[in-house]
């Protein structure tokens, strides 16, 4: 139980610590949701995500997905 109460107070934390660029328009996040970088130019924020693989993706600052690999290759075969 105790395990459990911790997991769940560092997973807080860590959210509170990852707020710090949430006024940037653009984030880098994994599938899950994790915000890995933030970014005030689209350019730079499509960049790194290119770059880090392919379960990362551009959101906005709404939340709206803007970008992911597999939209990218399908725009590319039409």
């Amino acid at each position: 139980m105790l395990n459990h109460i911790t997991v769940r107070l560092r997973k807080l934390l860590g959210r509170a610590r990852e707020s710090h660029g949430l006024h940037a328009p653009f984030h880098v996040t994994t599938h899950h949701g994790h915000i890995v970088q933030t970014f005030q130019s689209l350019e730079s924020a499509l960049e790194a995500a290119e770059s880090s693989g392919s379960d990362h993706y551009v959101v906005d600052q709404y939340g709206l997905q803007i970008w992911n690999r597999q939209r990218r290759l399908l725009r590319n075969e039409e």
